[in-house]
């Protein structure tokens, strides 16, 4: 009922803009904050491929909050008017605030990698990212600071040559890895995401008992590549902690106040595991 009556009430509307968005559960995480918090606000998804239009009507519609997802993380910085020192290093923003007209970017990515790494000490360890996009750069920056060693693969090795140029570490051959002494995996492309859940960015590698496998992909929450790795032994750690705590950033940010609260943490994840195994059940 509260959520009806927010709707009539004309809410602030906020948006997550990407293309596809068939995965997306950033309406869900948003909305139950915004309930939770007596918030009159509703986030809604806008699928499409053309960014130019999307943000035509991001403007025309005064929406307060955008997210941004793929493939949008690094264009979107050509339609800002500010942004912060860490969008520009990253290189890529995951979040838009419209303030006075004014388009300001943010990358919470690095908040959710942080909040999902925040049990590990870091420095000097070996880790390797796979990919070379937005969420990927995220992990570079974060990463750098903690002074990690990094390591580098992506399907398209170019790619990652502007990585190591900004954040350091090496770029390797997929033949290569199962010889690295590697401590820390990050798994930052969209490969095992539903509906396509038994795909892996590591088929043939051999999982260690000591390492750690962080997968971005929270949909499903347990994906093929953590599957493997936990029944070689690794710890292994869900996209879920950090699209949680990214979002309850972009929320922080959007509404200057804090709420990353434990039990905001746990409802959104009690939602999202329940959303989803209902919706996969009826496939």
């Amino acid at each position: 009922m509260k959520y009806i009556k927010m709707i009539n009430e004309s809410p602030q509307l906020n948006m997550i803009i990407g293309y596809p968005l068939d995965h997306t559960q950033s309406p869900l995480l948003h909305n139950t904050v915004y309930q939770f918090l007596d918030c009159n606000a509703v986030m809604l998804a806008n699928s499409n491929k053309n960014l130019s239009s999307v943000m035509l009507e991001m403007r025309a519609l005064a929406v307060g909050l955008i997210a941004i997802t793929m493939p949008f993380k690094e264009n979107i910085l050509s339609y800002l008017d500010e942004m912060t020192d860490e969008v520009r290093q990253v290189g890529a923003a995951n979040t838009v605030i419209r303030r006075d007209d004014k388009l300001f970017g943010y990358n919470t990515d690095v908040d959710g990698i942080e909040y999902a790494l925040r049990s590990l000490f870091l420095s000097n360890k070996n880790v390797l990212i796979i990919g070379a996009g937005g969420a990927a750069r995220a992990a570079g920056y974060y990463l750098q600071q903690k002074k990690s060693h990094l390591f580098w693969l992506n399907r398209t090795e170019e790619h990652t040559l502007p990585l190591i140029k900004k954040f350091g570490g090496n770029s390797v051959d997929r033949k290569d890895i199962d010889d690295l002494p590697l401590d820390i995996i990050i798994h930052a492309t969209p490969l095992g995401m539903f509906p396509e859940i038994d795909a892996s960015p590591l088929l043939n590698y051999q999982f260690k008992r000591n390492q750690f496998v962080f997968d971005m992909v929270y949909r499903p929450p347990n994906t093929a590549l953590l599957k493997k790795a936990k029944l070689h032994g690794a710890a292994c750690i869900s996209g879920l902690d950090m699209f949680i705590g990214q979002g309850l950033k972009q929320i922080e940010i959007w509404l200057n106040k804090p709420i990353l609260k434990a039990e905001l943490f746990d409802l959104i994840k009690v939602k999202i595991e329940k959303q989803q195994t209902s919706s996969e059940e009826r496939l």
